[in-house]
Order: C-alpha cells, then structure tokens, then sequence
C-alpha cells in the first residue's frame, strides 16, 4: 500500500527538480521568460505542498490556511497560463492571472467563515482552478493546427486531466464528499497530481525543443534576407509535395531574373540592390498563391514552382505576363530614389514522364536568357520537345540549326519592350 506521506515528498521532490531545471535553463536563456513564469508557477504549488506536508487528507483545512493553500495552486495554474501566453509570443495579462490565482482561494476562507457548508467552499476551490486550467487547454489549442507542435499534445494531456477531475470533484463533494476526505482518495489524488504534472512540466520541455528544432530547419531552408526559400528550401517543398501526391502532377516553372541589377548596385550600392531583391520578393508573393513554391535561387534569379492548377502552357505564361507587370509597374523606393525595376522570365512545363524538375528548369533557364537578348522585360516559354512522329511519305525538310535555330524554338509572350531606363 502507497504510504500518503511518501507521495507528499515525492510530489514536492519532482517539483523542486523542474523548478532548478527552469531556472537553470532561464540564466542560459535569459530572453525566454516564459522560464522562469513556469518556474514561479512551480514555487507556487511548491510552497503550497510543504505546507501540506503531513496534514492528513480526511481533515479540512481551516478558513486561513485553506485560503492561503488554495490561492497557491490557483496561482501555480493562472502562471502556467501566463507562461504559455508568453511561449506563444502573446501578452501575459497580468491583472487578469492575479485575479484567476485570488478567486482560486479567498472565497474558500470568506465563504466557510460565514458558515456555509464545506461542499459548497471547495466547489468555490475547483471551479476557479477548473477556469485556469480551462484557459491553458484553449491557450494551446487556440494555436492554428497547420502550426501546431506535436508536444503539445503531452501538455495537453496533463491539463486535459487536471480539469477533468476537477470538474468532476465539483460533483463528488455534493454527492459523496466522504468519500472524498478518505484517505484512499488522498492516495489517488496525489497519484494523478504527480501523473499530470510530469506530463506538463516535460511537456514544457519537449515544446521549447522542438520549437526550437523547427526554427533552425526553416533557417537553413530560408534566404536570410528575402524570407523565402533557398534552394535547399525549395527542394524540401518538392519532396513534400511529392510525398502528398499520389501521383506526380504536371508543374510549370517560372525562372526570374531582375533585369540591370549591376548597374542598380554600382548606383545605389548593395544597400540599394538588398532593397530591390526584398521589394521583388514582396511583389512575387503578391502575384503568386500560397500553394506555390518561392525560392531566391541566387543573386537576383527567383525561381517560382506552380502547382498542378498552372501546369500549362497557357496558365504559366499568364502568371509570368502578370509577374512582369506587377514588377515594372510602380517604382521601388531605393536610398530616397524612385527606381523603375523590370524583369526577364523564363518558363518551362515540367514534362508527363520528369520526375525531377531539372529537365524543365534547364528549358526555363534557356528561356530567361532569351528573354534578355530579345531586349528584356519580357517572357519567354519553352515548352518540352515532342516525340518524334514517323515519316509518313515524302521527306520534311530539316529543322533550321545553330543559334537562330535555338531561338526559333523559343517563342516571345507579349511584344518586345525596352529594358530598364
């Protein structure tokens, strides 16, 4: 038999652990505040438990002592609210956890001595950790599920079951509230104290990691100064997308390139180019939708995947038309100076049969510099070459060859126009 005792010290040895564990990693991380909230969230139920210490579960806790208790853990779970609020980057709410923690135990002592029966000053008790613990579940959940951290389904877990019985002791202490003074319930409760708070205090733990694991995925797959992916982060979103589809879909590529963009730096130098790339970035997020993929592909290229929905010809050569407007349509601010950007495009269709998309960004890379010995500021498509058909009858004449052969194959999108002044 579980000695009630033993898990007190228990108890109290697990909170003392994470709380070194919290502070510790608070002087290492002096920016992550949400530390130490966690950590003063455990002194709470800390100082809360030693004062426990070997009060039996069978007797209630006078009107002082009991206030003071409870505010304790009240506090410990209105904290734990106001540490999640801060780990995801939203306001703590001071005033409003101050109030969870006082409501959680001031009625206890106020209501019991004006004499009111005993069940109905712990519901007063339960009910107002019950809210703070309801306020940590919609604090995690609240966070959009595309990016929602798989750890924080183990803190979920924890305050899942906190307010469970909580709720549930609401009901047990009208109906059978010997029961719930017995010394197994003790056992029991402390038990299932020790289970959620393990559950949440790892949890914690296992957030921060992960959080912190997924930051540095997305820099070593972003382009630090545009914020879009870099070609590792583009190939990354291919083997995803691949790992989706159930087959491979058809996909167009739009290969970019900012037309003159020497001569911007030699004029504005490369705080001016910087400015310039970061404007185009923003422009081609504008005109591209959120399924697509982006990528600095290097210097002043850009690189755009369309999805199935734009695998043709047709489609892909719209998008770009409209890509090339959108950048040559109002100038960018550059040192104080209004410069007039254009672009080049390039755009190929990922051939049925491709399994990767080189074949077509070679085409589309062939298209782009068409683009810019045709004059710039315009787009080009190069679509893949067709079978060959059998010679039915008398023989065809052969194909142009050489250079003016290669530019043949290409055609212009749209009339010639004039390069950036």
């Amino acid at each position: 038999m579980l000695d009630f005792n033993t898990l007190q010290v228990a108890s109290i040895s697990s909170r003392l652990a994470f709380v070194l564990v919290f502070f510790v990693t608070l002087l290492r991380h002096p920016r992550e505040i949400y530390f130490g909230v966690w950590a003063g969230a455990l002194c709470c139920s800390l100082v809360a438990s030693l004062m426990m210490l070997g009060d039996p579960p069978s007797v209630p806790l006078t009107a002082v002592k009991g206030s003071i208790v409870y505010v304790l853990y009240g506090a410990s779970l209105a904290t734990s609210w106001a540490g999640l609020r801060l780990f995801y980057e939203r306001a703590a709410l001071v005033p409003q956890t101050l109030v969870l923690a006082l409501a959680s135990g001031l009625p206890y002592g106020i209501l019991l001595q004006g004499g009111v029966s005993m069940s109905w000053c712990l519901t007063t008790v339960f009910g107002g950790i019950a809210l703070s613990t309801a306020l940590c579940i919609r604090e995690i959940l609240r966070t959009p599920a595309a990016t929602r951290l798989w750890t924080q389904y183990i803190v979920l877990s924890g305050f899942g079951g906190y307010f469970g019985v909580f709720v549930l002791s609401i009901g047990v202490v009208h109906v059978a509230s010997e029961r719930l003074a017995s010394p197994e319930s003790g056992i029991f409760s402390l038990l299932f104290d020790l289970w959620c708070g393990v559950f949440i205090q790892v949890g914690y733990l296992a957030m921060v990691s992960e959080r912190a694991h997924l930051k540095l995925s997305r820099l070593a797959e972003t382009d630090p100064l545009t914020g879009l992916a870099n070609r590792r982060g583009l190939f990354a979103a291919m083997s995803r997308w691949a790992g989706r589809a159930p087959s491979p879909p058809r996909r167009a590529i739009l290969l970019a390139d900012i037309d003159h963009f020497k001569a911007i730096n030699d004029t504005y130098g490369h705080d001016g180019g910087d400015a310039v790339l970061i404007g185009f970035a923003e422009r081609l997020r504008g005109v591209m939708r959120k399924d697509d993929i982006i990528a600095r592909w290097g210097g002043e290229e850009f690189l755009v995947v369309l999805d199935q929905a734009d695998a043709d010809a047709t489609a892909a050569a719209a998008v770009a038309e409209r890509l090339r407007r959108t950048a040559a349509g109002a100038p960018f601010a550059v040192n104080g100076a209004a410069v007039t950007v254009t672009a080049s495009i390039g755009v190929s269709i990922v051939a049925i049969g491709e399994e990767r998309i080189e074949p077509a960004l070679s085409r589309a890379d062939a298209a782009l510099y068409a683009a810019k010995r045709e004059g710039r500021n315009r787009v080009c498509l190069d679509l893949p070459a067709a079978p060959p058909e059998p010679e039915i009858g008398a023989a065809r004449a052969e194909p142009p060859s050489g250079l003016r052969g290669a530019m043949d194959a290409i055609p212009i999108v749209g009339p010639p126009r004039s390069g950036m002044a």
